[in-house]
């Protein structure tokens, strides 16, 4: 099952973690800490707009709790989490 998150108000790093837990069907809480898998900060990071407005395309990819979490960015970071 695959699940696609585009922006709904939360950090990126939130919608890689409810989105687990809902694929998984457990709470949030019971997931692995994400920083085990990423740092959530240097994600932020990545795709914050950039202070140039430069078009950025590119593509972070990395498991977590069993997934594979992909994360698109064209115009709007786009999670998705197989």
């Amino acid at each position: 099952m695959t699940e696609t998150l585009t922006k709904v108000g939360n950090e990126i790093h939130e919608r890689i973690v409810v989105g687990v837990a809902t694929l998984e069907n457990v709470d949030p809480m019971a997931l692995p800490p994400l920083f085990d898998a990423v740092d959530p900060d240097a994600l932020e990071a990545i795709f914050a707009d950039s202070e140039s407005e430069a078009v950025r395309i590119g593509t972070v990819e990395f498991p977590y709790a069993g997934h594979t979490i992909r994360i698109e960015f064209d115009d709007e970071p786009i999670v998705r989490i197989d």
